[in-house]
């Protein structure tokens, strides 16, 4: 099997990078403009941190003649709590920190390069993968996760930067 067959194996209904190279055009932005974002988990309440980060990414945002994007990372949906996003953005507000684009409410966004929900953009991640694995710039992983966790932690215990490198199911150990 070639890495075309494994990407196709792989993300079957995947759409070409092209789709989203076309539906996300570069920004038409002039030259030294940032584009900032501020990506909270709507898991709680908004800590000082995070107004802070948002503080700085607002202001670089607007001195530059940027865009301030909020991007909710919702990807751990089991610590969420209800109404996080519109807690978030509350708390935004009171600090006068309003995106540019990005999440208005807990459902809907604003802006041409949404969604804006991580957990919404799967298939946006996706195309991109494939399109990796195609390339053999990536591979699949077909490790269990505890087996990873035991890797982990005979890289710490060796006093190893923790990582792992993959190839196709083939492992090769990091520490040895």
């Amino acid at each position: 099997m070639d890495h075309k067959e494994l990407a196709n194996l792989i993300f079957p209904n995947a759409k070409d990078v092209s789709y989203y190279e076309e539906k996300y055009p570069e920004r038409n932005l002039k030259e030294g403009a940032m584009c900032l974002r501020f990506a909270p988990s709507p898991t709680g309440f908004v800590h000082i941190g995070g107004i802070y980060t948002s503080v700085i990414c607002s202001k670089l945002a607007k001195q530059t003649d940027g865009v301030f994007i909020l991007r909710v990372e919702d990807t751990d949906q089991k610590r969420e709590v209800e109404n996080g996003v519109n807690g978030i953005i509350d708390a935004l507000k009171k600090f006068d920190l309003v995106p540019d684009e990005g999440m208005i409410n807990e459902n809907e966004g604003k802006g041409n390069y949404g969604p804006y929900k991580q957990s919404q953009r799967k298939e946006i991640y996706e195309a991109f993968a494939k399109k990796l694995i195609e390339e053999k710039k990536a591979y699949p992983c077909f490790c269990k996760s505890e087996d990873i966790e035991n890797m982990r932690n005979k890289q710490e215990a060796a006093k190893l930067r923790p990582r792992i490198l993959w190839g196709l199911g083939n492992m090769q150990k990091s520490w040895t």
